[in-house]
């Protein structure tokens, strides 16, 4: 079996089915953890297709994890569907045209790189079933990647600690295995504690005669 024919031959069979899936995405575009719609027809896709497949997983109600196969290896595969506000636009357009009463639109293509992660995963399940070769095929939908790190959350929960290796892909103009480095986004909460107080003008007083200012 020629792999590179076989995975092409399957793309082609299953490109409607994505097309159609990526267009859903689209039009639902939700922010992160509020990807309700997009998760469902993500896990109803997958369904359909054999995989067993669980939504809420790490205690997030849009995070899937969709399964096929037994034993290891156990190759992760990560799909993103989250939207951004501000960036509601109409499909197949080519200037800035909002949806009315739409705010959130996928400005990264997370469309796309949400329904293209849900085609590799179904490819690969495909080889397996007629391989008849070991090993698990997992897709993890992750939610909030844009704004609510929630691969961080994901990883917490030990989502990813069964699995052998774990493969994403962005939408780009080329294909291309790529190593870049890549802006960090990172939020810390600090609590104070104590009185209230204006910092620049609470600090102790030092007597100017003292010779020690």
């Amino acid at each position: 079996m020629d792999l590179q024919e076989f995975a092409r031959e399957q793309a082609q069979t299953l490109a409607p089915l994505l097309e159609q899936l990526n267009r859903s995405l689209w039009d639902f575009a939700e922010f992160g953890y509020q990807e309700f719609r997009s998760s469902k027809e993500i896990a109803r896709v997958l369904e359909e297709e054999g995989f067993q497949v669980e939504l809420g997983v790490g205690g997030i109600p849009t995070a899937i994890r969709a399964s096929y196969g037994q034993g290891h290896p156990v190759i992760g595969i990560l799909g993103e569907y989250d939207a951004l506000p501000n960036l509601s636009q109409k499909a197949g357009c080519p200037r800035q045209e909002p949806i009315p009463d739409k705010d959130c639109g996928h400005g990264c293509g997370h469309n796309s790189l949400g329904a293209g992660a849900v085609g590799a995963a179904m490819v690969a399940k495909r080889y397996l079933q007629q391989s008849k070769k070991p090993g698990t095929i997992c897709f993890l939908g992750c939610p909030a990647e844009e704004t609510g790190f929630g691969k961080a959350f994901l990883a917490r929960e030990g989502c990813f600690a069964d699995l052998d290796a774990a493969l994403t892909w962005h939408p780009s103009n080329a294909n291309k295995a790529a190593a870049v480095k890549t802006v960090a986004y990172y939020k810390v909460r600090f609590d104070f504690t104590g009185r209230t107080a204006h910092a620049g003008a609470q600090a102790d007083p030092v007597r100017r005669d003292s010779g020690a200012y």
